[in-house]
């Protein structure tokens, strides 16, 4: 059934009933009292409260009569008002039960579905979530209301919406689609221009783009910004990964397999998605991780592995990389050539490779792809790809 009444309460204010304009309500009054309402309809709200919640500064009488006064307007203006106000002499209370589509009841149910897609490991429904959460949010909640009880609601229901588009970054970096991810991180600094870190990704998301121009427009525009409203310079990984730009040098390693390097990964978000999380919670130091890929032989395996390794060194921030060499000792190198000094934020941890394998920057992360083998020496089994600590 499609609700007669619909609300919008972020952004400016409006009601629509049968899709038509309620012209009515339209002192700023009557529109917080219907918001409130609204906003509290899980529990009747006494009439005490509420009078001197809108007039702090009045009598206890005054107040009484003032709220009457509302709610007399406020009867008159809401077509069927009977059947969404719940009226008695000591409280007030919007129907919860009677259906109708207020935005800011959509916007926090997509985030529940995109939690619940999470827990689900399903990135795609996640996405889809999110972006109906982000395209409902239209603006703050009722940003022309000054009143004491509606900041902590419409700084949380900010913050919700700033979460959503973080997580829409970085699921949209996860499946590449990177234009995605550049207008959401875009979308980020409108709401908050002085967050450096959000600079910081969208010059990474610039260079993975392949735009290393755009990359590096952002680091100016980042530096004027942080100098203008915080009299502050960029740090240190920002400038770092300006000073990357500049140089326009390959993050890959030329020994990094790079027989799938300019083909698309197709088919496996899922797969992908579960590696990058598995990555990152190391990358963290979010304990030891464990990852088998394992199936039948020729159904892409290898090629995941070939794509964390590309992905990896081409978002990677060290010079570092090590191996293993046939006894058992490790050899410090950068850029291919051993004995010099890496960049201090690199951790001194040992990486395991087969032979023909080297990385880029691999903090605390190792991969290995091996095929098992029974004991009478025929293969046996699938072959598996691991990744560990």
């Amino acid at each position: 059934m499609t609700p007669m009444l619909s609300v919008s309460l972020l952004g400016d204010f409006s009601i629509l009933h049968d899709e038509k304009p309620v012209a009515e309500i339209d002192t700023p009054r009557l529109q917080l009292l219907m918001a409130y309402l609204m906003l509290h309809r899980n529990a009747p709200q006494p009439r005490a409260h509420l009078a001197f919640l809108f007039w702090p500064d009045t009598t206890e009488t005054q107040a009484r009569t003032n709220l009457r006064y509302l709610l007399h307007n406020l009867r008159r203006a809401l077509p069927n008002a009977d059947s969404y106000l719940n009226v008695s002499t000591q409280t007030l209370q919007w129907q919860p039960d009677n259906p109708i589509a207020l935005d800011v009841a959509d916007f926090q149910t997509a985030l529940v579905q995109a939690r619940l897609a999470s827990q689900r490991i399903d990135s795609a429904a996640m996405r889809v979530e999110l972006e109906r959460a982000v395209a409902l949010y239209r603006g703050d909640l009722l940003p022309s209301c000054y009143d004491d009880w509606i900041i902590p609601q419409r700084e949380a229901l900010r913050q919700a919406y700033l979460g959503a588009l973080e997580h829409l970054v970085r699921i949209a970096e996860e499946q590449r689609d990177y234009q995605a991810a550049i207008a959401n991180a875009q979308r980020l600094l409108q709401h908050d221009p002085v967050h450096e870190v959000t600079y910081l990704h969208l010059i990474r998301l610039h260079a993975l783009n392949g735009d290393r121009a755009s990359g590096l427009r952002v680091y100016h525009t980042c530096m004027t910004v942080l100098l203008r409203e915080l009299g502050v310079e960029p740090g240190s990984a920002t400038r770092e990964a300006y000073e990357q730009l500049l140089s326009a040098e390959s993050r890959l390693s030329p020994k990094v397999p790079s027989t799938t390097a300019f083909s698309p990964l197709v088919g496996r978000e899922r797969e992908w998605s579960q590696i990058l999380r598995a990555w990152r919670a190391v990358a963290m130091g979010d304990g030891a991780q464990v990852l088998m890929l394992c199936g039948e032989a020729g159904i892409g395996k290898t090629r995941l592995v070939e794509e964390l390794v590309q992905w990896i060194a081409r978002t990677s921030r060290c010079c570092r990389y090590k191996r293993q060499n046939p006894t058992g000792r490790y050899r410090s190198t950068v850029n291919g050539r051993g004995g010099q000094e890496c960049c201090a934020s690199c951790p001194d941890i040992p990486l395991w490779f087969p032979a023909n394998w080297a990385a880029a920057s691999f903090p605390r992360f190792a991969i290995r792809y091996r095929r098992q083998y029974n004991k009478t020496g025929p293969e046996s089994g699938f072959p598996c790809a691991y990744i560990y600590r």
